[in-house]
């Protein structure tokens, strides 16, 4: 290259940084990424990084991309150079890193130092040639204290490195590196971070990379602890906790070192040592309880001490109680952000201890957990009510109640539910002797029976009957009644056992409804839903009161609650005998049939409020029915209720079709429709409902008209097969293709993209009726029409939608290769190729889910096939050629085309699949690039 064109190209660089972080359109940016991403796979990009790496004008911006952009290329190109060019470039990068650490450096410099470690990394683990590169490291950088940063930099990276997935080298390749650089230099490093961490006049700057050089190789697995124990490094680590300015990075090595012990039977000599100077900081904790970041430090270090020695805890129970109660003593600490740290440590011990332990050596650890069982129910209070909580930490405290949910779990697992159950009622009560207790010293331990639910045995009649009786003598506060519904709801399945007061549990649940309170009115719905689903049995005598219930409130709950209500008594139903069940099931849904007959052949047009209601009814019609699903069997005196109510829902859409929270609602009652009667009731309805669906949709554009089609196709497609279906078939076939040419119709005002639930309905449809009545939908005059939409479906983004428009395409693809359908179906493909493969080929590369490859391989297998070969291949050509750079590289694109040149000469089925396996993998490649790229250059 030109010194002109270089500094050209320099410059050019230079703008499109200047416009990805400057410029404030979106558009530019997007060019302006995609052309650095491009530019980064060029050749060209070694020499102008390195001029803008080292040029002192240079943009923060410039060094930045440049020092990332080496760092990628040394990780994905190195192949690019002749061997014999890997040492000059080795030495540029090292002549670079000095200027970075001298006072003067400018901003950003660390940064470029970072990359630039990370690039000589990744150069020593694929140039073996490079001899003692760890030791050539130290002598250049390790003697002068302004540089030892650039030395501590490239060891951190080294170990970190080494497992670089990103790195080309072979298992036995990367084995060899390892060996030689990383574990053949690990005495020698940590030689030298024991050196620097006591040398004298070391800055604050060099002993905290010292600690995160030293996590580095500890994570890798490079250096023990055992190692580690017998260097100053060791005590220096805990002394450094005493440093304000060294404490993070402190514990940060010291909770790793502690996490290399875990296997306490290898470790034994260094965890004697660790344990004492662990349970050490437990004062630590009075003294700095003013301070939460410290508290938090000390908190990590103990709990992973806990967790990797909770074996010991239980062999020593009495040696290492105190590190018990040192967590426990962070598990009280008032700041709710430090607390959860310790939630997996009383976890694992539990499992460790196993339920309700008898040994007496480890009773001072239950008692731990029976106060930690208070101090838990304790942080479970909500604020008081004068205390003001923004939505977002309500939100966040709502989520951490769950979370301390799962520890009282853990207390009960070891102390046994009945005692836990028995603390939690004991603090209500005495709560309730109070001249004037809060809501919140109730429900706090309400909401702890809910959480430790899942431990409790539903034949318990320990505690549980005892609990049930104090339900009515709580106070009527909205949040403790609240709370102790859904306690109910939780104890259903001891409910069900126990049935003796389901008439007053059923009451103080609909009470509930009564309260003006939404929160109160949905746990109501919910706990309904949950009595009726496990005591179904033992409601069947209360239907009489249900039905009473919604009809008295119905009206004045709101919808999600009553369609939960609905699905409560649809479980009962669901329980009964056919016979009774269609009665039941008839009593409840009649008033809404009604209410909507009403509304459909009233002589003026409904308001809005009035149609809202009626979609209402619809949607609760639809929730019986998601629960009853079908009877086994239907009694035939139900099935004159299929065209009964379709006549209904026939007239409402004959004046509301064009109002889309009808047609959805409509559309889910038909889906259900279709699944509870059998084919033979729903035979009358079969001509109106195809009807109704390619004419409403026609007016309307609605996706739900399409999926009813599909839906109907699904269910009569085989019948239309048998002898004597042949006018079924043809009803079928004229309604795919009213669809289908209104779906035409309405592509041309809009574009796929603006639709993509229409578009997922019609492929959706599409399948159904290529898998009920292939046959006569190939023969279809419009199928050239049904693959065209399929086509504009493949464009929208949704992952759903592009598997199966490329089931769709496959399937088609399967009967091109077919006698009976070749001729009807090759010149669609030969009309439609072309697009199909920029198609395709553009979307396994830049956004496919990986499951649709094996459709992909059927399709272009069946082009490849099929169509003249020449021209087959230039579409490939024009396809591949015009992919980005920075999607697919050069070398990856000219494989894929040499690849499937030979597939066509030898028509080898294997050569085309590994030619999609190479290009999707080189994507896969290029966009991990591309995100290490953007994620690097994020921080400038």
């Amino acid at each position: 290259m030109s010194n002109s064109s270089a500094d050209q190209a320099t410059a050019s660089v230079v703008q499109a940084l200047q416009t990805l972080y400057h410029d404030p359109d979106s558009a530019s940016k997007k060019r302006a990424n995609e052309w650095l991403e491009e530019f980064q796979h060029s050749v060209e990009a070694w020499q102008i990084c390195h001029t803008l790496l080292t040029s002192p004008e240079a943009p923060l911006e410039g060094r930045l991309f440049s020092a990332q952009t080496l760092r990628a290329k040394i990780l994905y190109d190195l192949s690019q150079l002749p061997r014999e060019q890997l040492p000059p470039l080795r030495d540029s990068l090292l002549s670079s890193l000095a200027p970075l650490c001298q006072p003067s450096a400018p901003s950003g410099s660390k940064a470029v130092l970072t990359q630039l470690c990370l690039a000589l990394s990744d150069l020593a683990l694929q140039m073996p040639e490079w001899n003692n590169a760890v030791g050539g490291m130290i002598d250049q950088f390790g003697k002068d204290p302004t540089t030892v940063i650039i030395l501590l930099g490239f060891l951190k990276a080294l170990p970190e490195e080494a497992g670089n997935p990103r790195i080309p080298l072979s298992n036995d390749e990367v084995r060899a590196m390892l060996t030689s650089l990383v574990s053949g230099s690990a005495e020698q490093v940590l030689g030298v971070l024991a050196m620097y961490i006591q040398a004298a006049g070391v800055t604050t700057q060099i002993q905290i990379s010292v600690f995160e050089t030293l996590r580095s190789w500890l994570q890798a697995g490079e250096v023990m602890a055992a190692q580690v124990a017998q260097t100053p490094l060791f005590n220096a680590s805990f002394d450094a906790l005493a440093s304000d300015q060294l404490f993070d990075a402190a514990v940060d090595v010291l909770c790793d070192l502690i996490h290399e012990t875990q296997e306490v039977e290898d470790n034994v000599e260094v965890v004697q040592q660790i344990v004492p100077r662990v349970i050490a900081l437990r004062p630590e904790l009075e003294t700095h309880k003013e301070d939460p970041d410290r508290i938090r430090g000390y908190c990590r270090i103990l709990c992973e001490a806990g967790e990797c020695y909770k074996d010991l805890i239980v062999r020593h129970p009495q040696d290492l109680l105190p590190l018990v109660q040192a967590i426990s003593e962070c598990a009280a600490y008032p700041d709710l952000d430090i607390v959860p740290i310790t939630f997996y440590f009383w976890y694992t011990l539990a499992m460790t201890l196993g339920r309700q332990p008898i040994d007496p050596s480890v009773q001072p650890i239950l008692d731990i957990y029976a106060n930690l069982q208070s101090v838990i129910i304790g942080h479970l209070h909500f604020p008081g009510d004068n205390e003001h909580q923004t939505a977002q930490e309500r939100d966040e405290f709502r989520t951490f109640r769950h979370r301390m949910g799962d520890t009282l779990k853990d207390c009960c697992h070891v102390l046994g539910a009945p005692t836990c159950l028995r603390r939690s009622y004991d603090l209500i009560v005495n709560a309730m002797g109070k001249p004037s207790p809060s809501w919140q010293e109730i429900e706090a331990p309400l909401f702890s029976m809910r959480s430790m639910g899942a431990e409790v045995d539903p034949d318990d009649d320990e505690v549980l009957p005892h609990i049930m009786d104090m339900l009515p003598k709580l106070p009527d506060h909205p949040k403790i009644r609240y709370a102790a519904i859904l306690v109910i709801s939780r104890y259903t399945q001891w409910i069900d056992r126990h049935p003796d007061n389901l008439a007053f549990q059923l009451q103080y649940i609909s009470a509930g409804f009564d309260m003006a309170e939404e929160e109160v009115s949905a746990a109501a719905a919910q706990a309904m839903k949950f009595m009726c689903q496990d005591c179904n049995q033992h409601l069947v005598p209360f239907l009489p009161e249900l039905h009473g219930f919604i009809n008295s409130v119905g009206d004045k709950l709101d919808q999600a609650d009553m369609v939960e209500v609905c699905e409560a008594i649809g479980y009962v139903i669901s329980s009964m005998s056919p016979g009774q069940a269609a009665q039941a099931l008839q009593q409840f849904c009649q008033p809404l049939i009604q209410r909507i007959q009403a509304v459909a052949t009233s002589d003026s047009e409904a308001d809005k409020p009035t149609l809202q209601k009626v979609a209402d009814s619809l949607e609760q019609i639809d929730s019986f029915l998601s629960v009853v699903r079908t009877l086994d069997p239907v009694p035939e005196s139900c099935f004159q209720t299929a065209s009964a109510v379709y006549g209904i829902l026939d007239a409402l859409l004959a004046r509301y079709a064009k109002l889309y929270y009808i047609s959805e609602r409509v559309g889910t009652v038909l889906r259900r429709g279709l699944a509870f009667f059998p084919a033979r009731a729903l035979e009358p309805v079969i001509q109106p409902v195809l009807e109704r669906m390619a004419l409403a949709f026609d007016q309307t554009g609605f996706a739900s008209y399409l999926w009813i089609t599909g839906k109907v196709a699904g269910k009569f497609g085989d019948s239309a097969q048998q002898p004597g279906g042949e006018t079924l078939g043809s009803l079928l076939v004229r309604s795919f293709e009213s669809v289908t040419t209104a779906m035409a119709k309405l592509l041309q005002t809009k574009v796929a993209l603006e639709i993509p639930d229409v578009m997922d309905d019609y492929v959706h449809l599409f399948m159904a009726y290529l898998t009920s009545i292939p046959n006569l939908i190939l023969s279809s005059s419009l199928i050239h029409l049904a693959f065209s939409h399929t086509l504009s479906a493949l464009t929208c983004p949704a992952p759903e939608t592009t598997l199966i428009s490329l089931d769709v395409l496959s399937t088609l693809s399967k009967s091109l290769l077919h006698a009976q359908h070749h001729s009807q179906l090759q010149p669609i493909f030969a009309q439609y190729g072309k697009v199909l493969v920029d198609l395709v080929m553009g979307g396994i590369v830049q956004g496919f889910p990986e499951d649709g490859l094996d459709q992909v391989q059927i399709i272009l297998g069946a082009i490849t096939n099929s169509l003249p070969p020449q021209e087959v291949e230039q579409w490939f050509i024009e396809s591949i050629s015009s992919l980005p750079g920075h999607v697919v590289p050069v070398q990856e694109k000219q494989g894929f085309l040499n690849d499937l040149h030979e597939h066509l000469i030898n028509r080898s089925t294997d050569k085309l699949k590994n030619a999609l396996n190479n290009l999707v993998r080189a994507a896969r490649r290029a966009r991990e690039r591309g995100r290490q790229a953007r994620k690097s250059l994020g921080g400038v």
